[in-house]
């Protein structure tokens, strides 16, 4: 329909009936237009734009009334016959205007991170990179020096280790922004020299390994077992310590974990071992004396109520996420295929064909029980069923002594 814009019709325009809508051009301006709905009432302009048919919005009635829209409409369309397109100009306007904050913002919302670990992003960018929390991405993204200048920094400060995980950090944060907005510059991790380290070799000779199985029957009972629980079952440390009594099956030899790294959409269930259900078996029974009403299986006098700190001297640095590297080695060494090995860890499909891969909890328990065997036998550690702990090898003839339960870790 064809008609001068005024703002008499603007204000008058019958509105159409619902899902439909009534557009209006203008009579004296070509390529002003007014379009009714039955909600709104709003300006827009269109024009070709390096031969291509562009259309934007002005405004709406009645934050914009007639005259400001055909004001708006006039000067629009001069630069759109000069060859700007503004909807690509607010694009990158908006692009310009995202902040690192914005785009750790985004990043954390987008996938379904464990609280520890969105915690950690958030440490990670406002202790090593806060005077850049505010800062345009563009900006940052324009200064390909600077970010690696940045980088070498926090290395002499800090360690290569830390530089290095601030900047993927980083770069996953800045990918997710360019994701939303992909004016803006290439990521400048790009021109980041990232010192590439290893993962580190933990050393579990033979003989180290019968001296850590000695030292462990020393401690006290609940550490003992949550490191014998750590090498049995290559967990890491957070998803072990924080293991709750409601979280164990005993009858069907399982134990939930709820929220391992990755948080709750890698939630799994761990097989259990015949000594692995005595050890948390034992724990079950001990719990409540030692802790009234505890959940935990791993208690202690602490503010969470549960070990939290593994570091042991007893145990000659063989504590924590070492256990796991000595599990994941004795239990390939022990003939656990790795694609079963790699549901025990729970580690992520890393192809296609493990991503199809759904074994059965029993399946898996029979590697387990292989892997059980073998680690405690390098340990020089002898289990008997139904009997927790397990005993030295050279003290098999002789009577165990009882360890004693009366206190929290």
């Amino acid at each position: 329909m064809q008609s001068k814009i005024t703002q008499a019709l603007v204000e008058r325009a019958p509105a159409p009936d619902r899902g439909k809508s009534v557009l209006y051009a203008d009579s004296e301006m070509r390529g002003f237009y007014l379009i009714v709905t039955p909600t709104k009432r709003s300006f827009y302009v269109q024009s070709l734009v390096n031969g291509k048919q562009v259309r934007t919005k002005l405004g709406d009635h009645p934050s914009m009334d007639a005259k400001q829209a055909r004001d708006a409409a006039r000067r629009t369309l001069v630069d759109m016959r000069a060859g700007a397109n503004p909807n690509e100009e607010r694009r990158k306007a908006k692009a310009r205007g995202i902040t690192l904050r914005d785009a750790l913002d985004l990043h954390l919302a987008a996938k379904p991170l464990s609280p520890r670990t969105k915690e950690d992003y958030r440490y990670n960018c406002e202790q090593y990179l806060g005077e850049w929390m505010d800062k345009p991405l563009a900006e940052l993204g324009a200064d390909r020096a600077g970010v690696r200048e940045r980088h070498r920094k926090i290395t002499e400060k800090h360690g290569a280790p830390s530089a290095d995980n601030v900047f993927r950090i980083f770069r996953a944060v800045y990918n997710r922004g360019l994701r939303e907005h992909p004016d803006l510059p290439a990521n400048p991790t790009a021109n980041v020299d990232y010192h590439g380290l290893r993962r580190r070799k933990v050393d579990s000779n033979a003989d180290k390994l019968r001296a850590w199985g000695k030292a462990v029957l020393d401690l006290h009972p609940v550490r003992r077992d949550l490191h014998l629980f750590m090498i049995l079952t290559g967990m890491r440390r957070t998803s072990a310590c924080e293991a709750r009594v409601s979280e164990l099956d005993l009858g069907a030899r399982r134990l939930h974990v709820p929220k391992p790294k990755g948080g709750a959409a890698r939630a799994f269930d761990l097989p259990l071992s015949g000594p692995l259900a005595d050890l948390l078996g034992q724990r079950l029974r001990e719990s409540p004396r030692l802790q009234r009403k505890g959940q935990w299986l791993f208690p202690a006098d602490s503010k969470s109520g549960h070990v939290a700190e593994v570091a042991q001297h007893e145990l000659d640095g063989l504590t924590g996420h070492a256990l796991r590297h000595t599990y994941a080695t004795l239990a390939l060494q022990s003939g656990v295929p790795i694609a079963e090995l790699k549901f025990l860890l729970n580690h992520a499909a890393g192809n296609v064909t493990m991503g199809y891969l759904n074994p059965s909890l029993d399946h898996l328990r029979g590697y387990q029980e292989r892997a059980s065997a073998y680690v405690l036998d390098a340990l020089g550690l002898q289990w008997t069923e139904g009997e927790w702990p397990p005993r030295l090898k050279t003290c098999a003839r002789t009577e165990r002594q009882e360890q004693p339960e009366e206190a929290t870790a």
